[in-house]
């Protein structure tokens, strides 16, 4: 006898069931749950195999073929054979030649002549093979026994459908590769307001193209040219973002199947602040380690309303960026501008920041275009030029309005540069509720929708420092709408209720609020600025930017009032007694630069004073 191939065991077992019937004596699986699998009579001297509830196999008549526990499937093992799963007992059998332990291999098929087969097990530990077979002994009643290499006493078996499952869809055309090169196509969707726009357009590998028509109908299925597990996933915004920003995406989710037909969720969202921004590609990271073959998108808004986007891709994506940038938003003086960069390929785009031109128009010391300073620079912009992405995680309130407690972030969200936000919202900002720019803040800018009441943000932007001096002035300016806590490395530096109030003409430069901010809390190096918001009522809106203005250190200046006299000797006293700490000033108060302040440092400041006084 010789152990078959592959496609001699194909060639073979097509010759079991007549043609008409089913081309194939059986199609493995690698899921006995699954509802597309095909069910199938094991017969062997003219009984039918059963299973039993000791997961051993009984031989019956066919008086009750119509019973669960005649149906079985075979299960691929990759490289190992296959296992036999009957239905009715919802099991593996566990006979000794069937067990899959270390004492005994797999199993796989023997030709007899050309129409039946034998099962097959080979025992590694006792270097012999076995054949299964109903014992001639007994009567039809009897179990199924090993023996042996002994043509007489085999086991011949046929296999017969029983019940044919679903069949899976064709593959199609492989429409958009990921990073690893596995394809993916459109299967079936949703109809959208015209044909041009319906959801065929979300696996299409153009960003130009998108689905609109209405949230119920915004769904769609493809199948991936191999199993998948997904690790990340992306959803690329329609073309006119901007401009039909209340067609924008908000809540979805994304599923998987092996049999197109059961479905679990990947992952779902709801109420996402998606960006206003055409064609831009938005990842979220899952990391499912389950394989799957299909996958289902579905917009769930909550409502019936129109919705648009492009694309949806599985896993990470590669793409070739054009050389030659569109600038969306020139820079201006402090501000950074936008370029747009398109992919060749699938016409998704990406924003790149323009550095700001620093050509400013200052009228008293104040520049007339962005408001900063005279000699300030800007470390983090404001969105209303140039919209930014900025790290967020969203909490809700357990009640409503009027109770204090409030869902808090994960523990060292505002004070660790290292901490993980990659699980963390991408938002666009601005940030608004739906419609508030057409309130109090009508001129301002938003870029993102913040839905929802009763809920918190927490916000986190990272930015770098060469050098901090005592004299260098940071000023944290935004608009907020409501309750507002910030931090610089953790270190709390301001607390505010209630939103900020604006004028009837709002305009950034005339509505923002700014705050002083201790130049002892920032570092040289990385630092991360964190802002946790409550939103209590009413409308939403957030923007903030951060700035500094460096200032000529003053050896000596603890308090920094621009002199050293002996109120700098009582502050570094004060600070030695710990009636006062080092923040309170916003000088340098380890003046001899030891790394502790001691009383050497109330000498070093007499000292300053004393040559002062003597020059």
């Amino acid at each position: 006898m010789k152990h078959l191939d592959n496609l001699k065991l194909l060639a073979l077992l097509m010759t079991v069931l007549p043609l008409g019937v089913w081309a194939l004596p059986f199609v493995p699986t690698t899921d006995p749950l699954l509802s597309t699998n095909y069910w199938y009579f094991l017969k062997t001297e003219g009984y039918y195999c059963v299973g039993t509830s000791n997961f051993e196999i009984e031989f019956m008549s066919s008086a009750n073929a119509n019973n669960d526990n005649y149906l079985w499937c075979f299960v691929n093992v990759a490289n190992e054979g296959y296992r036999l799963y009957n239905k009715g007992t919802g099991s593996y059998i566990q006979h000794e030649g069937l067990l899959f332990d270390n004492t005994y291999s797999y199993t796989h098929y023997e030709d007899k002549d050309g129409t039946n087969f034998y099962l097959k097990c080979y025992i590694p530990g006792w270097n012999v093979t076995q054949y299964l077979f109903m014992n001639i002994f007994q009567d039809q009643y009897g179990s199924m026994r090993y023996m042996d290499v002994d043509a007489d006493k085999k086991g011949v078996f046929s296999v017969e459908l029983a019940k044919e499952g679903t069949p899976l869809p064709a593959d199609p055309q492989w429409t958009r590769f990921d990073a690893d090169g596995v394809g993916y196509g459109y299967l079936d969707g949703g109809l959208g307001f015209n044909a041009n726009e319906s959801s065929n357009n979300l696996c299409d590998n153009n960003a130009s193209t998108k689905y609109y028509g209405a949230v119920h109908k915004c769904w769609f299925t493809m199948k991936s040219s191999t199993d998948v597990a997904v690790k990340q996933y992306s959803i690329v915004t329609a073309n006119d973002s901007w401009g039909q920003y209340k067609r924008a995406l908000r809540s979805w989710k994304l599923q998987g199947s092996n049999d197109n037909s059961t479905w679990v969720d990947i992952d779902v969202q709801t109420d996402y602040p998606m960006p206003f921004v055409d064609q831009q590609e938005v990842v979220f990271r899952v990391n499912d380690t389950r394989k799957f073959r299909f996958f289902k998108f579905a917009a769930t808004n909550g409502d019936n309303g129109g919705v648009q986007l492009s694309e949806v891709w599985i896993n990470e994506q590669s793409h070739t960026w054009a050389s030659e940038a569109n600038r969306n938003t020139p820079p201006s003086c402090g501000m950074p501008g936008l370029d747009i960069r398109e992919c060749t390929q699938c016409h998704a785009r990406r924003w790149e920041k323009v550095p700001a031109n620093l050509e400013h128009i200052y009228n008293d010391g104040v520049c007339t275009v962005c408001g900063i300073n005279e000699g300030e620079f800007v470390l983090l912009s404001n969105g209303q030029w140039t919209p930014y992405m900025l790290k967020a995680y969203r909490g809700f309130r357990a009640d409503s309005a009027g109770v204090t407690y409030w869902s808090q972030p994960p523990r060292g969200w505002n004070r660790s540069v290292d901490f993980d936000d990659s699980q963390w919202m991408d938002v666009a900002m601005p940030t608004a509720s739906v419609d508030h720019s057409g309130g109090p803040y009508v001129s301002l800018r938003y870029t993102s929708y913040w839905y929802g009441e009763y809920n918190s943000l927490a916000f986190r932007r990272k930015f770098s420092l060469s050098e901090v001096n005592s004299g260098d002035t940071f000023t944290f300016r935004c608009v907020h709408d409501d309750n507002m806590v910030v931090y610089v490395n953790g270190n709390e530096v301001i607390n505010v209720e209630g939103w900020t109030t604006t004028p009837d003409d709002c305009t950034w430069l005339n509505s923002r609020e700014s705050f002083k901010i201790p130049a002892s809390y920032f570092q040289p190096g990385e630092n991360v600025l964190a802002i946790f918001m409550q939103q209590n009522w009413g409308g939403a809106y957030f923007d903030c930017e951060l700035t500094v203005l460096p200032g000529n250190v003053v050896m000596g200046d603890v308090n920094g009032d621009g002199k050293v006299d002996v109120e700098d000797v009582n502050a570094v006293i004060n600070i030695i007694l710990k009636t006062k700490t080092v923040t309170d000033y916003s000088g340098q108060a380890d003046v001899n630069s030891d790394g502790k302040v001691d009383v050497e440092d109330v000498n070093a400041v007499i000292n300053i004073i004393l040559k002062v006084a003597t020059s």
